[in-house]
């Protein structure tokens, strides 16, 4: 009997790996899985007229045409050409690019009085402008262009830091021309860059937006902590400083170009990626440090390789199935709100998968795409200080401070708390609690703030003389 038993025992061991196999040899994912991965409908037709490569050849030579230049750029570093050279000194394009830095406008694009700096500079911009006209002119053009992400399965990225350095430029010549060339270039760039926010397919399209952004924010939130203010800031401003939508916020895209590239380059995908350009690789390290990300993020949030056992894939259609679920709730959080998203326990604990798929892999790795949905998050949050900035300025017959911020509206509450914005009336703060949800003060190492003033008809000694806490946990 106790042979019988162990030779049954076997005999179901046997079939629940040979079904496995079965089910796994060969397959490629289908279902949610395949659906998901899956790229975007493409709608414009000639490359040359996409903003998106306008950008890749921006730094271009001055006879070149950037969009046609930056096509070639975006072809040869997929088709991986780029190992017989460097692309940006290709004999086809000799002196390819400008050189431009974006150190030369940091002391007076983060000077505590940014309009006054740009005025002072005013000669030493109108130089730097010179000399750099055709790439003004060129990202101008670029602000007009339409706009589509073709980065979906693809890893390759621009010149981020040139393109930092040429939007820096761009404002700060219109701010030393005068306040409505300043307002009407921030304005066109600000609300361009909320396209590409919202249209990127990929995680680096999305986080350099955000980027760019943030430092718009940084900038127009220093001149309305000025106790003077040209109205013109404070009627464009709320126009530029509503919250991020939910198209905005999703990383719907960006989560299935990640599937995309597991799927295309499969266990060859870590030798794909090491194989990119040394500019390349210096672009992604300057767009993890300038997000103040881990650098080890965007490694976080690729797609586990499938196991292997004898050139057999384990990765059954349970599985894929499993991290399809898993993906659409990331998906779903990203785009509702919320204020965190699901753990993978969380989704596949109701799922069922196979009991030998179980033993070998008991506890599927999960990307990590949770420090992206955080980042969105505190532009977001910055994005509604700058608003709450402006809206404080209107005289109120209201004087507490606290109870303005809750009766603006819950659109302009803390992102990560649900709850109202706080105020330090002894440092005269607007804050966010932050990424670690203790309210700190208005610490800036743990908090995000920006300092406001304030208009009221009234004042209420008791209430300017204490410190408004909320109930919620602080830090120890």
């Amino acid at each position: 009997m106790k042979h019988l038993i162990i030779a049954a025992a076997v005999f179901w061991a046997l079939f629940q790996v040979t079904g496995m196999f079965w089910s796994a040899k060969g397959a490629l994912p289908s279902g949610g899985f395949a659906r998901l991965s899956e790229g975007p409908q493409l709608f414009i037709n000639n490359p040359y007229h996409n903003g998106y490569f306008y950008l890749f050849g921006l730094t271009a030579a001055a006879p070149l045409d950037p969009a046609k230049a930056g096509y070639e750029i975006w072809v040869e570093e997929f088709s991986g050409s780029h190992h017989a050279g460097n692309v940006e000194n290709r004999p086809s394009r000799s002196e390819l690019s400008f050189t431009i830095s974006p150190e030369f406008s940091s002391p007076s694009w983060e000077s505590d009085e940014p309009l006054t700096e740009f005025r002072k500079q005013q000669a030493s911009l109108r130089a730097a402008t010179g000399e750099h006209q055709i790439l003004i002119a060129r990202y101008e053009r670029w602000l007009g262009m339409p706009f589509e992400d073709w980065g979906f399965s693809h890893r390759v990225t621009p010149r981020y830091q040139a393109i930092m350095a040429v939007h820096r430029l761009y404002i700060s010549e219109g701010f030393s021309l005068g306040i409505t060339e300043g307002l009407d270039r921030l304005n066109r760039e600000f609300q361009f860059w909320r396209v590409v926010l919202r249209e990127a397919k990929t995680i680096d399209t999305k986080m350099f937006s955000q980027i760019l952004i943030s430092d718009d924010l940084s900038l127009l939130s220093r001149i309305l902590a000025k106790p003077t203010v040209d109205k013109a800031f404070l009627t464009m401003g709320l126009q530029l400083t509503l919250p991020l939508s939910g198209s905005e916020h999703s990383l719907r895209w960006p989560i299935r170009n990640q599937l995309a590239l597991a799927v295309k380059e499969g266990r060859a995908g870590r030798i794909m990626k090491d194989s990119r350009s040394e500019q390349a690789k210096a672009d992604e390290e300057w767009l993890l440090t300038s997000a103040n990300l881990p650098l080890q993020a965007f490694d976080r949030i690729e797609h586990p390789p499938a196991r292997t056992w004898f050139g057999l894939t384990l990765q059954s259609a349970q599985a894929w199935e499993t991290y399809a679920a898993y993906y659409d709730a990331l998906i779903s959080a990203s785009e509702n709100g919320a204020k965190r998203l699901p753990a993978m326990h969380e989704v596949t604990g109701t799922l069922q998968r196979g009991m030998i798929e179980n033993l070998l892999n008991p506890y599927p790795v999960a990307p990590d795409w949770e420090t992206f949905h955080r980042k969105l998050m505190e532009t977001d949050t910055r994005l509604r200080l700058a608003s709450l900035q402006i809206q404080l300025r209107r005289p109120s017959a209201q004087t507490a401070v606290p109870t303005r911020l809750a009766q603006v509206g819950s659109q302009y509450f803390d992102p990560f708390s649900g709850l109202p914005m706080l105020w330090s009336p002894t440092q005269q703060k607007l804050y966010s609690v932050g990424k670690d949800r203790l309210d700190d003060g208005g610490d800036p190492t743990f908090d995000i703030s920006v300092p406001a003033i304030v208009v009221a008809t009234q004042t209420a000694p008791k209430e300017m003389g204490q410190s408004f806490r909320s109930p919620r946990s602080t830090r120890q």
